[in-house]
C-alpha cells in the first residue's frame, strides 16, 4: 500500500508567529502517536523557520507554498530551492490553481520548478485539476493529461514516484462541498493511467495522488476509502487544529484496519 499522507496549506490565513504557535503546537500534541501516515504543514515563506522550530522534533514535516523557477539571480521577491532546502523543507507546493490564475503560472514554469526540486532533494507537490468550463466542455481530462506530462518532463524515470500529485478540481476549491468521492477516485485512476502510459505501471503504482478541494471530516471518511486516493490536502477546514487531528486520526484508523493492525 502506498503510504497515506495528510497535509495542510495555510495560504495567507495563518500570518503571525502567535497564530503559528497556537495551531502548530496543538497539532503536534494531537498527532504525536501517529505512525502510519505522513503529515505536513505549509505556512507562508517568512514563517517557515518559526514553524520548523516547532515541528523539528515531531512527526510532522513542513514545506513551502511556492518556489522560484531559477536557482539564483536578479529575481526580486522570489525564493530559490537552495533556501528552502536550507530551511529543511520537505514538500514544495507547486502549480496551485490560485498561482495559475492570479500569477500567470504556466505548466512550463511548474516543470522548471519540479526539476529544481529534484536537484535540491525537495519533494514537489504538484497541484493539477480542470476548471468548471473545461469539465463542462468535455476537455477536463485533456487538461489534466497536459499538466501531468509537463510536470514530469525531464525527470528521470526512477525519480517520478518522488513527485506527489494533488488533484484539485478548480471548481471544487473553496466551495461548501468537495467533489464526489467516486468522481475523484475515477480521476485519480485516470491520472495513474496517464503516468503508466508514459513510464510503466510499476512507476504509476508507486506514485502518490492525493485529493484537495473543500475537504471536511465527513467527506474525508469517503475519500480515504477510495482505492486511488492516497491522502488528503486540506484547506480551510484544517485551520482548526482539532479538525486536522481528526482527519489524520481517521486516515490512520483506516490504514490500520486495512493492514490488520
Amino acid at each position: 500500500m502506498r503510504k497515506k499522507i495528510v497535509g495542510s496549506s495555510w495560504k495567507m490565513h495563518v500570518n503571525t508567529k502567535a497564530q503559528v504557535d497556537a495551531l502548530a503546537l496543538e497539532i503536534v500534541e494531537g498527532v504525536k502517536n501517529i505512525e502510519n501516515v505522513d503529515m505536513f504543514l505549509i505556512p507562508t515563506f517568512p514563517l517557515i523557520d518559526h514553524l520548523a522550530n516547532i515541528l523539528r522534533n515531531s512527526n510532522v514535516a513542513w514545506g513551502a507554498q511556492n518556489m522560484a523557477f531559477v536557482d539564483y539571480g536578479a529575481y526580486t521577491g522570489e525564493v530559490p530551492a537552495s533556501t528552502l532546502a536550507d530551511l529543511q523543507c520537505t514538500y514544495i507546493e507547486l502549480g496551485h490553481a490560485e498561482r495559475r490564475a492570479h500569477f500567470n503560472e504556466t505548466d512550463y514554469a511548474v516543470n522548471k520548478k519540479v526539476n529544481l526540486c529534484m536537484d535540491a532533494g525537495l519533494t514537489p507537490l504538484v497541484c493539477i485539476g480542470e476548471t468548471k468550463a473545461e469539465k463542462e466542455d468535455g476537455v477536463g481530462r485533456i487538461r489534466i493529461k497536459t499538466q501531468i506530462i509537463w510536470t514530469l518532463e525531464g525527470i528521470e524515470i526512477e525519480e517520478v514516484p518522488k513527485v506527489i500529485f494533488a488533484y484539485e478540481p478548480v471548481w471544487a476549491i473553496g466551495q461548501p462541498e468537495g467533489a464526489n468521492p467516486e468522481y475523484v477516485n475515477d480521476m485519480h485512476r485516470y491520472i495513474r493511467d496517464v503516468i503508466a502510459s508514459e513510464y510503466g505501471n510499476d512507476i504509476a503504482q508507486k506514485t502518490r495522488i492525493i485529493y484537495g478541494g473543500s475537504v471536511k471530516l465527513e467527506s474525508a471518511h469517503e475519500y480515504i476509502r477510495q482505492e486511488n486516493i492516497d491522502g488528503l490536502f486540506t484547506g480551510r477546514f484544517a485551520l482548526e487544529a482539532k479538525n486536522y487531528i481528526a482527519i489524520v486520526d481517521l486516515v490512520e484508523k483506516y490504514v490500520n484496519e486495512k493492514e490488520g493492525l
